[in-house]
């Protein structure tokens, strides 16, 4: 037995030769200068650290976990080589050691670096204890950073590795044989990472899904890359994780912690302190380090301003947008982990809408609340799991502070008594300390002086007068685009904004970088200007300061004092901007002289949120004047015929006037410019659209919903720079035609116009072409010059042939023909598969003429989605089963059916319900899908009448039996799910009524079935003689 210690111990250390450290004996690598983690103050260091690099950018992509002597120059020199292919920076430890790095820490560090880790099992990847510690490590980051895992099982059974069978097996039982009770602490740590891996979902070189090794490590690739895109939900700068690792490490014990609250599944956890304090930052910490460890997240910023902006009820349908992704019923949720963030909530209403939808979630759900009103919370949320942020103390203030100050963690030489009375002025408010800091950054000694003593000399000692120091300190230009972000641009698209203030000529690029630099506007990962509300406030209060009297004020936004300017004709030209929420308000009465002494009015913003209504406003339909300087005009529901006959749209930006009744903007043509964006969606009585030839930066016209609509101008498709045109329901468009090449059209929406019968548009840049619910009843030869396009949808076509220039698409994606009686024929489709080599969908729906498909059908090999609903053919050609991407099959009412060939081997949903005349039919190969992957897969054959006295029925239902029992079987459920419950069927009408798809008599249902942490099993199985299973 000795004997075989040894000789199993010098195998072990031979090799990993590669791995380990290269020296004379074992004294010199430990020699080599490292890092002891027992050492607190390293500890401390590596835990923040930790911190950072589950929110900062990595320095690597991916890390590799593998055994060399199995794979290295065979299948990880592969995978290396195509993830650079795909620009995926990948970190190997035998490539990139540097010199004096070779210990321990150095590789926990490039795993802490990475965004994703490959796990690859070969055959003796247990033998290596080194693997197993790379592996520990791994797991252990995945739970306490969010990094993602993808185990590949390469030449090695999956159950070997969760069960410790076979090669792993083995090592595992020499591992405690050699050690005994010695190391048994990392012999259960490795047992318990090997287990855990298997379980991840990833990657089997056995599948019958891929050939060869390429063929995986394709999949693999695109698996990482798509990983890789989603990335962290937010991007934190450095200055945010000053003591952020302690909070969020309070907040998860009590998370951790079992509660009694909305419901036994759910853990609801409160934030509360006040405004500026870091509550925000904390909760966008800690849900960028666990929404990988959740089915479905989401993270609702602003709930408090958002729900005024666009109400609740837009909120609610977001959340479970982001939730559910697709389809909005929240008993969908019942199989989900769930983590929701709900940031600043500041009323009861806003957390019955929002938490609402907690009752339906899966076990071990996590909500999160942040508030300043700690009475929100209770008799919600125990008084024990509502964590309160507190203002910081001096020490982490400074901290905070320097970094804004110095881009250090401490004072520079010479400044550090200055550096103490900024803190003492910051009093412990991290938002504070960040504009303060930001405004002294790079500033002399005399400035810092002086503005700490402007601060020490007020009177209020408020952190108002605090951020005010930072926007004394901008110039005169940079100060406009600061109090036109407050009032009127907060949470608008960056672009959008720099686009309509440099028609002010604020030169609002650098002004925002400025406003960006100073911390007085952030702007998300999506590009939206965000303002912190107590910045917002000054923004405000430094405007009303000007004048009591808010006829000479600038800008206007408090409903009552808005109100009265335009009730009472109090307008002056000091008036720059106006907005007003009209959901607001009961009764507004306007007259035509309203705006006559407001020439110097920019921006006009009556505005009506998404999902709510409009109070009553009372205008005579005519307005004598309207400032010529006007570069927004947003006026929801305006009930003038039209603009002033004097109004001069030079300066004109954007005009947003939905809903409203208009039946013609002007007369003649107007210098326009600046003109970028006309909205006049649902303006039901707009009767023409003038001539907009002039309007050289025209990009985006939205005329959709105006009912009354006849004629377009022209000049609306001749515009060089249209880039975006929406007409869904004018029903009384009859032509529609570009007189040029629109060079940058990508879009144009025509849904719903029924009396358009003429479409003629030319572009290189159309992407998308919906031409349902027209008049249109024959596709022009024109449509060959839409080079770019990738979706094609047409109804309703009642004559000719599908023009040859279809068939040139190459960049055709999606062609959705449905409800035609175009002459479709075999020989039309042949040359259509032959061009369309890119086609992922593909709906042939209710034509009428379709009897065949030709045989080069294979060559669609990108096919995904194939729906013959309501056509004639009578049998599919054999070549169809080389589909091996087809993954949704649909022959619904093909009443000529009488058999079919074997499908292809990877098709998840198979729809074949009315086939009257269908006998032959085998679903042998979706159940050998689900024998070998353990995925679910729906099956309906309702109403196929013939196959009650067809031998298929019996082969169908034996298969259909065996895929579930493979389901439930590699799901584990009987294991993970059913232990310590009683699971049982009280009622089958009410678990009928659940699924999808109604069972009737022979009928067959194979629902897709959750994953193994769900508590639902669901199979049907319905005929007359048989019971419900599940």
């Amino acid at each position: 037995m000795a004997h075989k210690k040894l000789q199993w111990q010098l195998r072990e250390s031979n090799s990993n030769t590669q791995r380990q450290p290269i020296g004379q004996d074992w004294k010199v690598a430990l020699n080599i200068s490292g890092w002891d983690s027992r050492n607190p103050h390293i500890k401390s260091a590596m835990a923040k650290q930790g911190m950072l690099s589950s929110l900062c950018p990595r320095k690597y992509q991916v890390f590799i976990s593998f055994r060399g002597e199995d794979v290295r120059t065979s299948f990880i020199s592969h995978l290396r080589s195509a993830l650079s292919r795909d620009n995926i920076k990948a970190y190997m430890d035998d490539h990139n050691l540097q010199k004096g790095d070779e210990l321990w820490p150095s590789l926990c560090q490039a795993i802490q670096d990475s965004e994703l880790a490959i796990v690859v099992f070969s055959e003796h990847y247990a033998a290596s204890k080194w693997c197993l510690n790379e592996l520990v490590e791994i797991l252990h980051c995945r739970k306490s950073q969010g990094l993602a895992v993808i185990p590949v099982f390469y030449e090695v059974d999956p159950s070997h590795i969760r069960k410790y069978d076979g090669t792993c097996g083995e090592a595992i039982s020499k591992y405690e044989t050699y050690f005994g009770d010695k190391d048994n602490e990392s012999i259960q740590k490795w047992k318990a990472a090997l287990a855990e891996a298997a379980h991840i979902s990833g990657w089997d070189s056995h599948s019958r899904e891929y050939k060869n090794d390429s063929q995986l490590i394709e999949k693999i690739v695109v698996d990482v890359s798509e990983k890789l895109s989603q990335g962290t939900p937010f991007k934190l700068k450095v200055e945010d994780f000053v003591q952020i690792e302690k909070h969020c490490g309070e907040v998860k014990l009590l998370l951790s912690k079992n509660q009694d609250q909305l419901q036994k599944n759910v853990h609801v956890i409160g934030i509360w302190g006040m405004g500026g304090i870091g509550k925000t930052t904390i909760a966008k910490a800690l849900f960028s380090q666990l929404f990988p460890q959740y089915d479905a997240v989401c993270f609702l910023p602003n709930v408090r301003e958002e729900s005024r902006r666009i109400g609740l009820t837009s909120l609610r349908h977001k959340l479970l947008s982001d939730l559910l992704k697709e389809g909005h019923h929240e008993r969908r949720l019942s199989n989900k982990k769930v983590l929701i963030v709900l940031d600043d909530v500041d009323s009861f209403d806003q957390l019955d809408e929002l938490c609402e939808p907690c009752n339906y979630v899966g076990p071990d759900s996590k909500v999160i609340i942040t508030t300043r009103n700690r009475h929100l919370l209770r008799g919600r949320v125990d008084d024990r799991h509502v964590y309160e942020v507190k203002t910081w103390s001096f020490a982490e203030s400074l901290e905070l502070f320097s970094l804004h100050a110095f881009n250090e963690r401490r004072p520079k030489k010479g400044y550090e008594d200055l550096s103490n009375r900024a803190v003492n002025c910051a009093r412990g408010v991290p938002l504070a300390l960040k504009v303060l800091g930001s405004n002294l950054y790079s500033r002399s000694i005399k400035f810092w002086d002086g503005e700490l003593s402007k601060l020490e000399n007020y009177r209020n000692d408020s952190i108002q007068d605090v951020l005010q120091v930072s926007y004394d300190g901008l110039h005169d230009l940079e100060k406009k685009i600061f109090l036109d972000i407050a009032f009127f641009f907060k949470g608008e698209h960056k672009d959008d904004v720099i686009r309509i203030l440099d028609a002010c000529d604020f030169y609002a690029t650098s002004g925002i970088e400025v406003l960006e630099d100073k911390a007085l506007v952030t702007l998300s990962n999506s590009g939206m200007i965000q303002m912190h509300d107590l910045i917002q406030e000054m923004g405000l209060n430094i405007v009303r300061g000007g004048s009591e009297d808010p006829r000479n004020r600038s800008r206007l936004r408090d409903i009552e004092e808005v109100s009265d300017v335009l009730e009472n004709k109090n307008g002056s030209d000091l008036i720059e901007g106006i907005k007003l929420d009209l959901s607001s308000i009961e009764d507004l009465h306007l007259n035509a002289d309203t705006f006559d002494r407001m020439t110097n009015l920019r921006i006009l913003r009556l505005y009506v949120p998404s999902g709510k209504r409009s109070g009553n406003v009372h205008h005579s339909g005519v307005l004598s004047k309207l400032s010529s300087k006007l570069r927004y005009l947003e006026w929801n529901g305006c009930r003038l015929k039209s603009l002033p006959k004097s109004f001069c749209g030079k300066m004109l930006v954007e005009i947003c006037m939905p809903h409203s009744h208009v039946t013609e903007l002007w007369q003649g043509v107007q210098d326009l410019a600046n003109l970028v964006r006309i909205d006049l969606s649902e303006c039901k009585h707009l009767k023409n659209v003038p001539d907009l030839s002039k309007a050289s930066k025209l990009k985006w016209v939205n005329l959709s919903g105006c009912e009354s609509l006849c004629d377009i101008h022209p000049s609306v498709f001749s515009l060089d720079t249209l880039e975006t045109s929406t007409l869904d329901g004018c029903k009384n468009v009859k032509s529609l035609k570009s007189e040029k090449h629109l060079r940058s059209l990508k879009e144009i929406s025509v849904i719903g116009c029924t009396s358009l019968k003429e479409f003629w548009v030319s572009s290189d840049s159309i992407k998308g072409l919906d031409l349902s619910s027209t008049g249109i009843e024959m596709l022009d030869s024109s449509i060959g010059r839409l080079t770019k396009l990738r979706s094609l949808n047409v109804e309703g076509l009642r004559h000719g042939n599908l023009p040859n220039e279809l068939f040139s698409l190459k960049c055709l994606r999606e062609l959705r023909i449905c409800n035609c009686r175009l002459a479709i024929d075999k020989e039309k489709l042949h040359v259509l598969f032959d061009g369309s080599r890119s086609l992922r969908v593909l709906h042939l729906k209710d034509c009428c003429n379709l009897s065949e498909l030709p045989e080069n059908i294979w060559g669609l090999s990108k096919l995904h989605e194939l729906r013959l609903d309501g056509s004639r053919v009578k049998t599919l050609p054999t070549t169809i089963k080389h589909l091996k991407r087809l993954n949704t099959l649909s022959l619904k009412n093909c009443r000529m059916l009488e058999s079919l060939p074997k499908l292809p081997p990877n098709v998840l949903e198979f729809i074949a319900t009315n086939c009257r005349s269908l006998r032959t039919v085998s679903i042998s190969t979706l159940a050998d899908f689900a024998l070998r992957t353990g995925k679910g897969i729906i099956v309906s054959l309702q109403n196929c009448s013939n196959l009650l006295e067809s031998p298929s029925l019996h082969c169908i239902m034996e298969d259909a039996h065996l895929a579930t029992k493979s389901i439930v079987l590699k799901n584990m459920f009987l294991k993970e799910l059913f232990r310590g419950t009683n699971t049982r069927i009280d009622n089958y009408d009410y678990v009928k009524r659940q699924f999808k798809y109604q069972t009737t008599p022979y009928s067959l249902v194979i629902v897709d079935l959750p994953s193994s942490k769900s508590d639902f099993v669901g199979f049907v199985r319905n005929d007359s003689n048989s019971d419900f299973v599940c």
